[in-house]
């Protein structure tokens, strides 16, 4: 398949390094340094043996022609792509945290599916990623798609090395994914700490325990079922580093409103603990300078 891929974070080059190795790949980046560096290097991936060729692009140079596009781009960049005049003639995967997208999403006409990474990637370089944990891709169909479509798409991404799975339903799979996401990100953030800290640290524990609580009130889930998803979660990630923690560390906008922000819109009744973690984080990028108010 001739793939594009939307953005050359820690996912995108995961992402672009595995499929380059079964099918087209292009890169579309914001940077033009970053387009040279794919164009020239490709992508390097730690795990394997050789570097992956691409071809790179700007992302203003989207064009019509492609089997399928890969949305990695952060959830407060979505705004500005979906505002874009964006071929429509191939469905889009999006691969976001947090549900925020979808109502934006709905409403874009777009052949889409949702999915969840359950991947460890660290970017190292405009062209370097580190994979640290093997997990999969999980996706379902969302809008103007039809189940079989998107099942065909996930059995042509998949290889042992990189899997994809389908789901035949998108809400309780990104629902899931939203509850490791809400419990484990802004608490490593604020206490600059891998994610084994929530299971290590017993004040930390505590109050990922609570927000666990939270956000499967919210979200109609069992709190039993989810809490140890969550441990198991941190204990096999335990030496990684959150996504936020990593946006904090790098001076970068977090996902926190998409994902922790996202429970506390829904609530019908007071949630302290989202409440202190998304004010918490905000305070911490008001700091950092990447956050007016």
């Amino acid at each position: 398949m001739k793939i594009g891929i939307i953005g050359a974070g820690s996912i995108g080059l995961l992402a672009g390094a595995y499929l380059g190795e079964h099918h087209e790949v292009h890169m579309f980046v914001k940077k033009e340094e970053q387009r040279r560096t794919l164009a020239a290097e490709g992508i390097i991936c730690e795990q394997l043996t050789e570097p992956v060729s691409v071809y790179a692009h700007l992302a203003t140079q989207m064009s019509e022609g492609y089997d399928l596009w890969l949305v990695t781009i952060k959830q407060h960049a979505m705004d500005d792509f979906l505002e874009q005049d964006l071929p429509d003639d191939a469905p889009y995967l999006f691969l976001q945290n947090g549900m925020g997208h979808l109502e934006e999403l709905s409403q874009s006409g777009l052949k889409s599916c949702v999915g969840v990474v359950e991947h460890g990637a660290l970017a190292k370089g405009p062209n370097e990623v580190d994979h640290r944990g093997q997990g999969n891709i999980q996706m379902a169909v969302y809008k103007k798609m039809e189940p079989m479509h998107g099942q065909a798409l996930s059995m042509a991404l998949h290889t042992a090395h990189f899997p994809v799975v389908f789901k035949e339903k998108y809400e309780p799979m990104l629902k899931s994914k939203l509850i490791i996401n809400t419990v484990i990100n802004p608490l490593t953030a604020l206490f600059s700490q891998p994610n084994r800290s929530i299971l290590t640290n017993p004040s930390i524990n505590e109050m990922a325990s609570l927000l666990c609580e939270e956000a499967c009130s919210v979200l109609g889930l069992s709190f039993s079922i989810e809490w140890e998803r969550v441990k198991e979660i941190a204990e096999t990630t335990g030496e990684n580093h959150s996504s936020m923690l990593k946006d904090i560390t790098e001076n970068r906008l977090t996902e926190v409103d998409s994902i922790c922000g996202y429970i506390l819109d829904h609530g019908e009744k007071p949630l302290p603990y989202h409440h202190f973690v998304v004010h918490a984080i905000h305070a911490l990028e008001y700091e950092r300078g990447v956050r007016k108010r």
